[in-house]
């Protein structure tokens, strides 16, 4: 069936499986990058934090000898204040490591935030499900992944732990507070190498994770098609639909036919015809045309209620191709129209101007 899957996903797709929280997001780098940023901040932090360690310890040291602790009150109301010192110390570094893997989660999500994840479903008790989901394209990918991971890591820190034993003799030498401080920096820049390689790996495997989360989203041709049938309709329903618009826009056109005052044809394919009210209108209005087989009931129409059928074949063409219907004819016809319009209304007079009393009914 997957191969059957040629089709990038839809809009409505997409929106659909975002809702059932099928978002991508590479979580390696996320925690590649929230490890990194807490290094740093204990980096920056490390001095005051050791500072109030060092205090927390000296305040414990100084309570443990006095009398009223040696009862179970006093021992448990020092504990909790050690408690509550110790939480304060590492306090920042957990709520900014949480908030960097809140943001880096979000952006990459949208902020997305679905409960149908963590539904219980029994297809995830199926053993057979699970056996396929071990031997699958994704498991092996994890699998490479966490080898190469675990090789690389592992050369970074063999590399920098060889070279920090061939500094050991110095810190004999040394003081014991420059000595411990000088140890810390240099696992912590074996730390910052190890977090930036992991980026790296986490890099490779986002782009990997994005191209499986597209072929997961792909859909086939049928999927494609039953999709527009819901949000779009049946193709042959609309057109039906269509069709019968069609004929009820014509049947009201048609029915406004004898309401014309004249009908300008080109005498075998088209029709249009023009009324003009000077009390309501500030040009003549077309209200009615056709070409060919509607063109010829316009003027039998017209024919029946001795509406005046005028034959002017360019007029007729340009008037179809740029009038609208139950909309003012455009000004550019405004002299012709109003000459065929003169005439018509001569005739209803009785009179008709010299030079136009050979035009056609």
């Amino acid at each position: 069936m997957s191969s059957q899957k040629t089709e990038k996903a839809t809009p409505k797709r997409r929106k659909d499986e975002r809702k059932k929280g099928n978002v991508f997001q590479g979580r390696e780098i996320n925690i590649a990058i929230t490890l990194l940023v807490m290094f740093v901040a204990l980096r920056i932090l490390g001095k005051y934090m050791l500072a109030f360690f060092m205090q927390t310890m000296g305040y414990f040291i100084a309570k443990a000898g006095e009398v009223h602790v040696l009862n179970q009150n006093g021992a448990l109301q020092l504990m909790t204040n050690i408690f509550l010192r110790l939480a304060i110390l590492v306090l920042p570094l957990l709520l900014l490591s949480a908030l960097t893997y809140f943001l880096l989660s979000g952006i990459q999500t949208r902020f997305i935030f679905s409960t149908k994840k963590i539904k219980f479903k029994a297809s995830r008790l199926n053993p057979i499900t699970g056996i396929k989901n071990k031997f699958s394209m994704r498991s092996a990918m994890h699998l490479l992944k966490s080898i190469v991971t675990v090789i690389v890591v592992g050369v970074v820190i063999y590399n920098n732990i060889v070279d920090f034993a061939k500094t050991l003799p110095a810190y004999y030498f040394m003081p014991v507070s420059q000595s411990v401080f000088s140890i810390a920096a240099t696992f912590y820049d074996i730390f910052v190498k190890v977090c930036i390689v992991i980026i790296g790996i986490g890099i490779l495997d986002w782009f990997f994770q994005w191209w499986q989360h597209e072929k997961d989203l792909r859909m086939t041709k049928q999927e494609v098609k039953e999709e527009y049938k819901m949000t779009e309709g049946d193709p042959q329903i609309k057109s039906a639909i269509r069709s019968r618009q069609q004929r009820m826009a014509q049947r009201r056109m048609m029915q406004k036919v004898p309401q014309s005052d004249v009908v300008i044809v080109n005498p075998e394919h088209y029709a249009v015809a023009l009324k003009y009210d000077e009390k309501k209108d500030s040009a003549p209005v077309v209200l009615a045309k056709g070409v060919d087989y509607i063109a010829l009931k316009i003027k039998e129409i017209a024919g029946e209620h001795d509406i005046k059928i005028e034959e002017n074949p360019p007029l007729a063409r340009a008037l179809y191709k740029a009038g609208d219907v139950g909309k003012e004819i455009p000004a550019e016809f405004y002299q012709a129209v109003a000459e065929i319009l003169s005439y018509v209304y001569s005739l209803r007079r009785g009179y008709a101007p010299r030079g136009k009393t050979n035009r056609k009914r």
